[in-house]
């Protein structure tokens, strides 16, 4: 009976450290030594309200843009006065990958300016309970008028001619979470007066991924967000266009496309996004990473 238990014993200590080096894997040996950053790690203040109206989007990143991609960007958007970013910049999770996305994007001619964050599901910890990294939240500011209690990180912000309105699509999982967020989301439509109404959610509505079509989120949004002006969205590592819904990849590993509906345009080239807004003209346009030809574009007018 004793040589039973040990041989369960030793069964289970081998499965158990199996499982640690599993998780630890990438931490031990898939990574450089850890860079070390002795600045302001907290500087994701967006001063709103803001002068201008020139946003540079960028879509899933996972840290694969370095200091002199970001420095391209500004070179060929010099005018621009804030970063929108849909999810995914960062790698789930790790103190690592914040620091070298610290590292690669202070040090670049983008930095000082104003950041417009949405969390993706890689700044979430995985499991039966997720649960918005730390990380994250130490990094990026934003304003508290989101959703009362649904959790996440749920905004709106005014800058000239646009209300941002950010939609963190990864809690919602009970139909409470939903409905208060639709609720919260009409209301911030509603209230935007002559703006434009921008949207920025990780997860999209329409999805062009194989695998990723989210039928709550389509029942839930679809039509309420068909009258927004724009509606930007991640997470399948491709580039559609179904107006007024927009799905960007800037740096995420190129996954196959598989739409359940016909989209106005389609591409697997990574891609940025340049969108600008005066008093009554809203201008979407989508720009290949590698050498920043256009690709496509989206025009709204409210006159």
């Amino acid at each position: 009976m004793r040589k039973w238990i040990k041989f369960i014993l030793f069964v289970l200590m081998l499965a158990g450290g199996a499982v640690l080096c599993a998780i630890r894997w990438q931490a031990w040996f898939g990574m450089p030594p850890e860079p070390h950053w002795t600045g302001d790690t907290i500087d994701y203040v967006f001063p709103y309200p803001t002068d201008g109206s020139t946003i540079l989007v960028l879509g899933d990143i996972h840290n694969r843009l370095m200091q002199a991609d970001y420095d391209t960007l500004a070179a060929r958007v010099p005018e621009v006065n804030a970063v929108a970013q849909i999810g995914d910049w960062m790698e789930r999770g790790q103190e690592y990958y914040r620091q070298e996305l610290l590292r690669e994007w202070t040090h670049s001619a983008l930095m000082g300016l104003p950041v417009i964050a949405c969390p993706g599901n890689h700044e979430y910890s995985k499991g039966i309970i997720k649960s918005l990294s730390p990380v994250w939240e130490h990094t990026f500011t934003h304003p508290d008028n989101g959703p009362e209690g649904v959790p996440g990180v749920s905004y709106f912000l005014d800058i000239p001619n646009i209300r941002f309105i950010v939609i963190d699509t990864n809690p919602l999982v009970r139909l409470v979470d939903f409905t208060r967020t639709l609720t919260w989301l009409r209301g911030a439509m509603r209230t935007a007066e002559r703006r434009f109404v921008v949207v920025m959610m990780h997860h999209p509505v329409l999805s062009v991924g194989k695998g990723r079509y989210n039928l709550l989120i389509y029942s839930a949004f679809r039509h309420a967000l068909g009258d927004a002006d724009l509606v930007i969205a991640g997470h399948d590592h491709s580039y559609m266009r179904y107006t007024p819904f927009v799905i960007l990849n800037s740096a995420g590993k190129i996954k196959p496309q598989q739409p359940l509906f016909d989209p106005e345009k389609t591409d697997t080239v990574p891609v940025y996004g340049i969108l600008t807004a005066k008093q009554s003209e809203l201008l979407f346009t989508i720009h290949r990473m590698s050498d920043g030809a256009p690709i496509d574009s989206l025009y709204v007018n409210h006159d």
